[in-house]
């Protein structure tokens, strides 16, 4: 029975209470670390967004100050004299930029342009997520699919010395049949081990990914099922990548970028100018004696040297812009080939697919003619091993290009952020 526990339990998880891929994609999206930390840095961009935006509105503060001990210098008689004693001041101040040349209407547009690219990048880490979702959802059905083929491969080679071993003993086989197929043997169980042990890890990874604490016991889907569903549209390579420039959440995050620096930019190039202000205060002071103070004016300030701080600025403010130009073509190449590499591997699945189906179809059959002539001493075990290995290389053959099909499938989804376009990704 130990052989078909695997399978069994795959079995069983498909009918009742299985896991389906919806459910998988929700539980990641609302548990996973990395999807709150996007969140939480999207909140820290809304709230450097409201900073910027608060140089449009006046400053008022509230000043207080008191002196235990304070020097006063007072004309007597034509001369100073000074005198101690303690002193309180109080005011309101207001401050209200008339205007600075722009600089803040650059500044807060600047912090809107990286808001806007933490939401490309909270996208980003969802699309990453729900591929590693997909990988890992699909990947304990491949490996089940695996245990599938290496157990029919330990049923056949069981089956096989067994018969060697009694035609042996008949004088119908000579001792290196059955060791051969022995050898066989063990090496298929060591195969279905080895499925086994990915079959593990497989559901442990999808597990930790969903935020859950025990394995996963089934998932509702199949190879077979998913990969008969997904089709590979006609695209021309032109198409493709207009498409990938207009979806893909990493360009829209370096785009959000270069917007964020070109106005940051033109921000520091205006530095140099300085700013006009509007300046009211409103005090009370209670010293030497007691009085109300008021004043109303405009200030202007311009820098007239620095050090050269402003003009390095500047500088280095316009080469993070040429850098984050440069970063956006980088990486729109690279995503480029990433996509036509899968899309092209999406393409070519189905006829790999055909083809190892054709292969098991054909081995099957040769497989069954090898085997009665091997009984009648036709054929030799070897002919019997060769027909049964390329079978067994059909199995897992198939299986893997159903995965990969899928695995194609899903890094698409990632690049063209199609696996956003559900309230999933909106949470």
């Amino acid at each position: 029975m130990r052989p078909y526990i695997y399978s069994l339990i795959f079995l069983l998880g498909v009918n009742a209470g299985a896991l389906t891929l919806d459910e998988a994609i929700e539980k990641t999206l609302k548990t996973h670390p990395d999807a709150h930390a996007a969140s939480l840095r999207y909140e820290s961009a809304a709230a450097a967004s409201i900073s910027a935006e608060s140089a449009r509105y006046p400053r008022i503060d509230l000043n207080a100050a008191y002196y235990p001990t304070k020097t006063y210098v007072m004309p007597v008689s034509g001369a100073f004299s000074t005198k101690q004693s303690d002193g309180f001041h109080t005011d309101v101040t207001g401050v209200y930029s008339l205007w600075d040349f722009g600089r803040s209407k650059k500044k807060i547009s600047a912090a809107l342009s990286f808001q806007e690219g933490t939401q490309g990048s909270k996208n980003l880490t969802a699309s990453e997520l729900i591929e590693q979702v997909w990988v890992r959802y699909y990947g304990v059905a491949y490996a089940a699919s695996l245990i599938e083929a290496a157990e029919s491969s330990v049923k056949f080679y069981e089956g096989e010395y067994t018969r060697a071993l009694n035609m042996r003993i008949n004088g119908l086989k000579t001792e290196a049949d059955a060791l051969r197929f022995k050898a066989s043997l063990l090496e298929s169980r060591d195969r279905l081990e080895s499925a086994r042990n990915i079959y593990d890890k497989t559901r442990l990874s999808l597990a930790l990914l969903a935020g859950e604490d025990t394995l996963v016991t089934g998932i509702q889907g199949s190879l077979d099922q998913r990969s008969n569903t997904i089709m590979a549209k006609e695209y021309t390579p032109e198409l493709l990548r207009q498409e990938l420039r207009e979806r893909n959440p990493r360009l829209k995050v370096l785009s959000a970028a270069i917007l964020q620096s070109k106005a940051l930019s033109d921000a520091a190039n205006t530095e140099r100018y300085g700013e006009v202000m509007l300046v009211a205060s409103a005090g009370h002071d209670n010293s030497l004696s007691v009085y109300n103070s008021y004043q109303t004016g405009i200030m202007g300030t311009i820098p007239l040297y620095d050090g050269g701080k402003l003009s390095a600025e500047a500088q280095k403010s316009r080469i993070a812009h040429s850098i984050a130009l440069k970063e956006f073509e980088s990486s729109e190449r690279v995503l480029w080939q990433e996509l036509y590499g899968a899309y092209l591997d999406l393409q070519h699945a189905d006829e790999t697919i055909t083809a190892k189906e054709g292969v098991i179809e054909a081995t099957g059959k040769t497989l069954r003619l090898i085997e009665e002539r091997y009984k009648q001493g036709l054929a030799t075990y070897l002919d019997v091993l060769e027909a049964q290995n390329t079978l067994d290389n059909g199995r897992t053959g198939l299986a893997d290009a159903k995965y990969q099909k899928i695995r194609a499938y899903a890094q698409i989804q990632k690049l063209l952020n199609k696996g956003c376009d559900n309230d999933l990704c909106k949470n």
